[in-house]
C-alpha cells in the first residue's frame, strides 16, 4: 500500500465531513484512511460507524492532545509513506494523488504548496520551498498537511509529545539534520483550514517556537542565524540608501539633461545671432562700399564745378583787361 492518511479529530463533525468527502473522492485509491478521535460527542462517532467499510482502522477515545493522536495514528498505518490530514482539512482536487504517484517516488518527505483557509471565507496560497535547509527551518515551517512522510521514519521516531503545536517542525530540523531527502512536488497538495491551536493560541505560540530554536538546532546555529539576519538586515539597509542614491542620481541627470536642453538651445540662438550679425556687417560693407563711391562721385563733381568755375573767372578777368 503506497498511502495512510491520517485523519484527528475532535467535536468537530462538520470538518469530518468535509474530509472524509475529500478523501473518498481521490481518482488515487491505493490509501488506507486511519481516524484518531479524542473522544467527541457530537455525533463524530456515529459517523465513523456509519463509514466504518471506508476506514482502515478508527478510534473514539480519550487522547493527551494533537500530536498523542496522531502517534496513535502512525501506530495502526501500514502504507508506504504517510499524510496527516486532519478534521476539516482537504486535498486541494481530487487529483491530487494521482499526480504525486503518478512517478515513482524515493524521497523520504515529498511536499507541495498549500491553501491557508479563513474562517471568514478568505483564501491565500502559500508556495513551498523548491529546497529546504536547516536554514529555513529556523524561520519557517512547511504545513503539515502538505508534507508525505515514508512511514519507517515516524515509525521508528514518532513526534514528540512534549511539543503541543511544533512536534511536526521539530520532526522536520530532526530529518534535515539526519541527512533524509526531501522532494518538492511544484503543485497544490491540500487546502489548510486556519483554526487550529496554532492559531489561537499566539503566546503559546511564541514560546515554543523559542523552545524549538534552544533545543532542535545544533549548538551555535542559533547564533550564527542571529549574526546572519543582522548582516541580511544591514545589506537591506544598504539596499535602501543605494535606491536612495540611485534616486538623488536620477534627479541629478534629470537636471543634467534639462541643462544639457537649456545649453543647446542657448547654442542654437548663439549661432542664429552669429549668422544675423555676419548678415548685418555684410550688409553695413556693402552700404560703406557704397557711400565711399557716392562720396567720391560727388567730390569729383565738386572739383569739375571748380574748375568750371575757375575757368570762367579767368576768362572774364582777361576780358577786364
Amino acid at each position: 500500500m503506497r498511502l495512510s492518511i491520517i485523519t484527528i479529530n475532535y467535536n468537530n463533525i462538520d470538518g469530518l465531513i468535509r474530509t472524509r468527502d475529500s478523501i473518498i473522492s481521490q481518482t488515487f485509491k491505493d490509501y488506507e484512511w486511519i481516524v484518531i478521535d479524542g473522544g467527541s460527542t457530537d455525533g463524530a462517532k456515529d459517523f465513523l460507524q456509519y463509514h466504518n467499510e471506508e476506514i482502515s482502522y478508527w478510534c473514539c477515545e480519550k487522547d493527551n492532545g494533537v500530536y498523542n493522536a496522531q502517534n496513535k495514528g502512525i501506530a495502526k498505518a501500514k502504507g508506504e509513506y504517510m499524510i496527516f490530514m486532519n478534521s476539516g482539512d482537504t486535498f486541494h482536487d481530487k487529483d491530487v494523488l494521482n499526480t504525486v504517484f503518478e512517478e515513482q517516488q524515493h524521497a523520504d518527505v515529498l511536499y507541495g504548496d498549500w491553501i491557508q483557509c479563513f474562517e471568514d471565507g478568505h483564501k491565500i496560497k502559500q508556495n513551498a520551498p523548491k529546497e529546504v535547509s536547516l536554514h529555513f527551518f529556523y524561520y519557517d515551517n512547511i504545513c503539515h498537511q502538505a508534507m508525505l512522510i515514508k512511514s519507517y521514519i515516524l515509525k521508528k521516531s514518532p513526534y514528540n509529545e512534549n511539543y503541543k503545536i511544533y512536534a511536526d517542525w521539530a520532526k522536520w530540523i530532526e530529518l534535515v539534520l539526519a541527512k533524509c531527502s526531501f522532494q518538492y512536488i511544484p503543485i497544490v497538495i491540500c487546502n489548510f483550514m486556519m483554526n487550529g491551536i496554532s492559531q489561537i493560541n499566539l503566546p503559546l505560540c511564541i514560546s515554543e517556537r523559542e523552545l524549538l530554536r534552544a533545543n532542535e538546532f545544533p549548538l551555535g546555529f542559533q547564533q550564527l542565524c542571529k549574526n546572519l539576519q543582522v548582516l541580511q538586515e544591514e545589506i537591506i539597509k544598504l539596499q535602501k540608501e543605494i535606491k536612495i542614491i540611485h534616486g538623488e542620481n536620477a534627479k541629478f541627470q534629470e537636471e543634467l539633461r534639462k541643462y544639457d536642453i537649456r545649453n543647446q538651445n542657448l547654442q542654437k540662438e548663439l549661432n542664429i545671432t552669429k549668422q544675423m550679425y555676419t548678415v548685418q556687417t555684410e550688409n553695413l560693407i556693402q552700404l560703406q562700399q557704397k557711400t565711399n563711391h557716392r562720396s567720391i562721385r560727388m567730390v569729383w563733381k565738386i572739383e569739375d564745378n571748380i574748375d568750371k568755375l575757375n575757368q570762367k573767372f579767368s576768362l572774364g578777368k582777361y576780358r577786364r583787361k
